[in-house]
């Protein structure tokens, strides 16, 4: 049976069988609406710390999103500053995070200042 592009599945590597074993399937659908925000956080984490080109990895993914609902790209960018915000917030930061938050408090500042009225 072939699995649908909207489909994930989940598996880990068995070291004592050397191999992967499938542990679910899931539609991203039905696991966008089981995950909670901390949940996501992780997520993320997890997802960034895969060793990606960062900046072209998410442009590709902003560029598949340029074909979903308009109005459901208007929620992304919402969802995507609010995250960005949250990070901005920071009071700690050394030298490997101490530009992320410096941009991530001007992007913040940005949307307060322009962007806020009519998205959200």
């Amino acid at each position: 049976m072939n699995k649908s592009k909207y489909e994930v599945t989940v598996t880990h590597h068995d070291y004592d069988l050397n191999e992967e074993v499938v542990d679910a399937e899931v539609s991203i659908h039905g696991f966008a609406r089981a995950v909670s925000q901390e949940q996501f956080a992780q997520l993320l984490d997890d997802y960034a710390n895969c060793f990606r080109d960062e900046y072209s990895h998410g442009k590709k993914i902003g560029e598949f999103l340029t074909h979903h609902h308009r109005t459901l790209q208007r929620s992304i960018i919402v969802e995507l500053v609010g995250i960005i915000a949250g990070l901005s917030e920071q009071t700690y930061t050394d030298a490997r995070n101490e530009y992320a938050v410096k941009l991530a408090k001007s992007i913040k500042a940005l949307y307060e200042d322009i962007g806020a009225g009519m998205m959200v």
